[in-house]
């Protein structure tokens, strides 16, 4: 009997998180003491083999864990059937974290048990309640999605640029913050529209030759990209830019600014490629 129970008994983990130092010395609560002697009892009570817990110390802010990181080595390795948690809430900072644990879970067939909410991803009713969690974790996820692309909408409407602080190759900021152009990176994009534009006009010439022949030209006058030599993805971004003749897309929006362009929209309608 005994030999039996062993064979069916599940190598399990448990799984502690504390959000603070402070947090960890607490004895009451859900601090580390009363999850580890409570996943600890459940294990026992349920014939589990608790092999480890695993503290994961983190902050909110964090946006790796070295305990979820731990606990992933030994699942990778086949070690553990059961992970045992005492909350989703308590093991996991939002819901779009735990969407991407339990996920994980799933991938490598290893049972999630939220011990104080009575959930069981192996059992339907447990199944069914991670996968509400998950379609809450999904609806949030599209939220912050959307209050970013607003704020960026927002940003492109008003003629604020909202692709983060690096502007495209050519433009710099001055003192005041204004946009204004970089008198010789320019220069460069200058021609490398006229001459793309030149060679375009030669039939026999296929798109990668193009390419090449241009790198090459920029190779022969030193020109460079942030300091080192061209690239064709480079010469792609320059030439699908819009911002060089003074429009700024955001998905469907378009809007003009007043600063000052490098080419004329029918130039870059001539040479644009994708």
């Amino acid at each position: 009997m005994k030999k039996l129970q062993e064979i069916i008994m599940k190598n399990t983990f448990s799984l502690v998180r504390i959000s603070t130092s402070i947090q960890s010395e607490e004895n009451g609560g859900t601090g580390i003491q009363f999850q580890t002697e409570k996943l600890s009892q459940y294990a026992t009570l349920n014939d589990f083999n608790l092999i480890k817990t695993i503290t994961d110390v983190c902050s909110g802010g964090l946006a790796t864990r070295d305990g979820i990181e731990e606990l992933k080595s030994h699942i990778e390795n086949g070690e553990v059937d059961v992970v045992l948690i005492w909350s989703v809430s308590r093991a996991f900072r939002s819901m779009i974290h735990f969407t991407k644990f339990y996920e994980y879970l799933k991938k490598h067939d290893v049972e999630l048990i939220s011990v104080s909410e009575g959930i069981r991803s192996s059992r339907k009713e447990g199944e069914m309640m991670f996968g509400i969690m998950c379609s809450i974790s999904a609806y949030e996820k599209e939220l912050i999605r959307e209050r970013m692309m607003s704020g960026r909408y927002m940003k492109v409407k008003s003629g604020i640029r909202g692709f983060g602080s690096k502007l495209p190759f050519g433009y710099c900021k001055n003192t005041d913050g204004e946009i204004v152009l970089d008198e010789d990176n320019s220069k460069v994009v200058q021609y490398i529209f006229r001459k793309m534009n030149s060679l375009l006009k030669n039939s026999k010439l296929t798109k990668s030759k193009r390419t090449r022949r241009l790198l090459k030209l920029l190779q022969d006058r030193n020109f460079t990209y942030d300091g080192k030599p061209f690239t064709r993805w480079n010469i792609r971004d320059i030439l699908n830019n819009t911002f060089y003749f003074g429009e700024l897309k955001y998905s469907t929006i378009k809007t003009t600014h007043n600063y000052q362009t490098i080419i004329s929209k029918r130039l870059f309608n001539q040479v644009c490629i994708s």
